[in-house]
């Protein structure tokens, strides 16, 4: 008898379990299905499951070096399947599209291309065969939604994988996924599908409700699901209700069970240190600790030489920001900024400080406290005469007093095009998300282009995705 795909009630407990981060509770149920049903190679296929899901949070190098080598494998496992079953194609092209993420985690990034291609032509072909299938549209809508915010100095990525989408079309692949969720076989994926979803909606589509309505949607349980609490504190904490992401993660599932996710206790330092709280400080000690990845380690240090800063202790501060040189990695923005912050030793001022964290809070009239009255000429240094208008422009957005707000933003643009800092890219960001917003859609397109005009200042990758992002949802 051959073998064949059967996604059974076992090997969704399995999923779940694995999704869930109860990774050894999900390896013993897979290895049960193994016995019972010989034939079945659907457990071998939700083990890709695992080391995606470890080694892409984790970043442990080691790890990775040690299991790369299941991808070929597994794949080789899947093509000796029925080649008459929607799983044939579905399970190749999730495997290739994990990989390819974990290999972008650990900068493999021409072999992450190459696999991109291969999930995406595999998942393309799929959808013509079986059309009904709804799982395809989980991997396409992702590629789709990404491949619209790609920046411009990265086309050539989209154009050698051959990927051709919207952010548009790939958020709506994923709603009519998640809409027949529940009256399909696929009702399985729903807390995967509304991570992706919820991710989407708010990094690439910029909305706010929307992202906000789908975790308010009854199938979204964060209590027993990590990657839920992410999404669901993420989204507070970028939505001014920091108290709410707190409690969320305060409230994560715990225990010896759960696979180690480090981030969220980074993401709960940040969170607290938007309250000025000092006990933040060992959420930070605590990630540089226990995380063995190198993404967010430089961020860490920086925060704890700021809660030095804040306590007017100017040695900690320049004995803390030193270990920004060597400590982790700065492939992430956030770590660019640590280290650029750790070599110029540019001290940052520490009324600006607190008004930014407690404006990134959401705690927007403490955070004007802290600079009521000044204005940029009250400031020798350019960085602090852009951040004064900046940060009032933020608490004016924030706040939906939008004339105040272009008024600033344009300020600190006019002031600040020819700078490395990120504030006049920013606000030009800021003034086309309004002029979407209110509809006026050649004012915002005419901002977007003029983001993606300034060069080489901070947070350039994020920044241009954001407003490449922009520029495709209008087209």
């Amino acid at each position: 008898m051959g073998s064949s795909f059967v996604m059974n009630d076992n090997c969704i407990k399995a999923y779940h379990r694995i999704i869930s981060l109860r990774i050894d509770e999900g390896k013993a149920l897979l290895e049960k299905e193994k016995t019972d049903n010989p034939s079945n190679d659907i457990p071998y296929f939700l083990e890709n499951y695992i080391d995606f899901i470890t080694l892409f949070i984790s970043e442990d190098k080691a790890s990775f070096k040690k299991l790369k080598d299941n991808m070929d494998i597994r794949l080789q496992k899947m093509k000796k399947g029925d080649e008459n079953s929607p799983y044939y194609l579905y399970t190749q092209a999730d495997i290739y599209l994990q990989w390819a993420l974990v290999r972008i985690k650990f900068r493999e990034y021409f072999t992450a291309a190459i696999e991109i291609e291969k999930a995406y032509k595999l998942l393309t072909e799929n959808k013509k065969r079986f059309p009904q299938f709804m799982a395809d549209n989980k991997g396409l809508g992702l590629l789709h939604a990404i491949s619209g915010a790609i920046p411009e100095n990265y086309k050539w990525v989209a154009k050698l994988v051959g990927v051709k989408g919207t952010i548009n079309q790939g958020v709506a692949e994923l709603k009519e996924l998640l809409s027949n969720i529940n009256t399909t076989d696929f009702k399985y994926l729903h807390d995967e599908v509304f991570f992706i979803l919820v991710m989407v909606e708010w990094n690439l589509q910029k909305d706010e409700e929307e992202a906000l309505k789908l975790m308010q949607h009854p199938d979204f349980n964060e209590s027993n699901n990590p990657f839920l609490v992410l999404a669901k504190a993420k989204i507070a904490m970028k939505t001014g209700n920091n108290d709410e992401a707190i409690n969320v993660l305060k409230d994560r599932p715990l225990g010896k069970e759960y696979y180690p996710f480090h981030y969220l206790i980074f993401m709960t330092g940040i969170a607290k240190l938007n309250r000025l709280e000092v006990e933040s400080a060992a959420c930070f000690v605590e990630y540089i600790n226990r995380f063995q990845g190198v993404n967010y380690i430089k961020t860490s240090w920086q925060k704890l030489a700021w809660i030095s800063l804040m306590a007017y202790d100017s040695s900690g501060y320049k004995s803390l920001i030193s270990h920004c040189i060597d400590a982790g990695d700065d492939a992430v923005d956030e770590d660019k900024d640590a280290l650029k912050e750790a070599k110029t030793k540019d001290i940052p001022n520490i009324m600006l400080l607190k008004a930014r964290l407690l404006c990134d809070g959401g705690y927007y009239e403490k955070s004007v406290e802290q600079i009521a009255g000044m204005k940029a000429k009250d400031f020798p240094r350019l960085k602090d005469q852009l951040e004064v208008t900046y940060r009032m422009a933020r608490i004016y957005h924030l706040t939906k007093d939008f004339s105040k707000a272009i008024e600033y933003y344009e300020m600190t643009m006019a002031n600040g095009m020819n700078s490395s800092y990120y504030f006049a890219a920013n606000s030009a960001l800021q003034l086309a998300l309004i002029y979407e917003r209110k509809d006026e859609k050649d004012k915002a397109i005419q901002y977007y282009k003029a983001c993606l005009k300034m060069r080489n200042h901070d947070y350039q990758n994020s920044i241009d995705q954001k407003a490449e992002a922009g520029l495709n949802r209008l087209q």
